[in-house]
């Protein structure tokens, strides 16, 4: 059961469901875990949050009758975290369990945020230079040398640890001559985004960034009138795109020092769930944690690009779309991805600090993980109202979502409904 609780109300052994600020604001990896010591307490209590909801089936539980508390449940894995387990991955990467809220970055004010544009707009040009000598070397048939990638590597984790919204809003602008060497640096921050949402080691983390960074050496190999061909491919030119895989394969196995995350993911992150993707159409249960998470990077990288061929989407019309291809990606890790980019998919219902119901609609063209929301019910009148939309921001004084609501009864959804269905053009 989830119960809403001011922060002076928490004790040690409570497990914390959400927190009532935005992903960017509050100091933990983690949006889910429970508090184990004194020290947890006084962090969450003083991150500034106005309310924290507790999980009581998932920790200590506040009741409200007498002021006091029930008894512990025994804590299992954080809701949205894909539960990893050695014959499902068998690459053997597994999830850490250790729920632990880690320090993750400071709150920046509007001059620091600036500051780390510029800093991540000067990373990203020279990351666009490194990542063309890359793919040069692959293409004159040079072994790949990771070690200089490395750095790189560690560079834009850096820049994801500071704030994830930044160098991924920065990476988006990519136009779309840029997209074939820019993809790669965005594959390898939402793949260390990503890694660190699932509270992986930073060992795992930069292996899994290095891993995205690789991932697409193999399109070297294709003509650039295939690669940048504006309209659709004949049954030839896509058979040669859809070698490309195989060929990064065969490139980064005559290299040195890759790892086998890193050759996995370049051979198999078209691969599908229901076994329909390519190379190989192999089955899901053989598919890796680290190839599943590849998968889900590498397509919402290329549909929110501009590219020769297709007009962006939106990061929330992007996740929308993702969610409702059914057999494409692991569901599990899809919905932890939602959470890791900290983005509500445009028709999601969510419950708003006021206590009213409002569906998304839209987001912030310059920063796609502040959503426009319509209201359309209030709670605390029982009654619906008239709709009014609103553009949330990162403003102290912008109204805040505190929720999202998966299971309302069937006359609230079907107002909400109502609701996003007037706010979408007809196409």
């Amino acid at each position: 059961m989830l119960t809403p609780l001011r922060p002076d109300q928490l004790v040690v052994g409570m497990y914390v469901h959400a927190l009532d600020l935005p992903w960017h604001k509050h100091p933990f990896w983690r949006r889910r875990f429970l508090i184990r010591t004194p020290e947890q307490l006084k962090a969450v209590q003083e991150c500034g949050s106005g309310s924290v909801t507790i999980d009581t089936d998932r920790g200590i539980a506040w009741v409200p009758e007498t002021g006091g508390f029930g008894e512990e449940a025994a804590a299992t894995e954080p809701a949205g975290t894909a539960r990893i387990d050695s014959q499902r991955h068998p690459a053997g990467h597994i999830v850490q369990s250790d729920e632990t809220p880690q320090p993750a970055r400071k709150s920046l004010s509007g001059r620091q945020r600036a500051l780390e544009i510029r800093k991540a707009t000067r990373l990203l040009k020279n990351s666009k230079a490194q990542v063309i000598k890359l793919f040069d070397d692959a293409r004159m048939g040079r072994s790949i040398r990771t070690k200089r990638m490395a750095q790189l590597v560690d560079q834009i984790s850096d820049s994801v640890a500071t704030d994830p919204s930044i160098m991924l809003n920065v990476a988006r602008l990519k136009r779309k001559d840029e997209y074939t060497f820019l993809h790669s640096v965005s594959v390898c921050a939402l793949m260390i985004n990503f890694a660190r949402h699932l509270g992986m080691d930073e060992a795992t983390v930069r292996d899994f960034g290095m891993a995205g960074m690789l991932h697409d050496v193999g399109k070297m190999t294709i003509p650039d009138a295939i690669l940048n061909k504006p309209g659709s491919l004949d049954d030839r030119e896509f058979t040669i795109v859809r070698n490309h895989p195989e060929k990064g394969h065969a490139i980064l196995s005559a290299s040195k020092d890759v790892s086998q995350t890193a050759l996995d993911v370049c051979l198999l992150h078209h691969e599908k769930m229901d076994g329909t993707g390519y190379p190989r159409k192999i089955p899901a249960d053989t598919l890796s944690l680290a190839v599943r998470m590849s998968a889900i990077c590498d397509v919402y990288d290329a549909i929110t690009s501009q590219r020769s061929y297709n007009r962006p989407f939106g990061g929330a019309e992007a996740l929308a779309k993702m969610l409702s291809w059914k057999g494409h990606f692991d569901q599990l890790l899809l919905r932890s991805f939602v959470e890791s980019m900290g983005i509500i998919p445009a028709g999601s219902i969510v419950r708003m600090q006021d206590n009213s119901l409002a569906v998304v609609i839209g987001e912030d063209p310059d920063d796609y993980t502040q959503a426009k929301v319509r209201k359309f019910y209030s709670l605390d009148r029982q009654e619906a109202v008239a709709w009014h939309d609103v553009q949330l921001s990162r403003d102290v004084s912008s109204e805040r979502i505190a929720a999202i609501e998966y299971d309302l009864p069937p006359h609230l959804s079907a107002l909400g409904h109502r609701a996003v269905e007037s706010a979408m053009p007809i196409v």
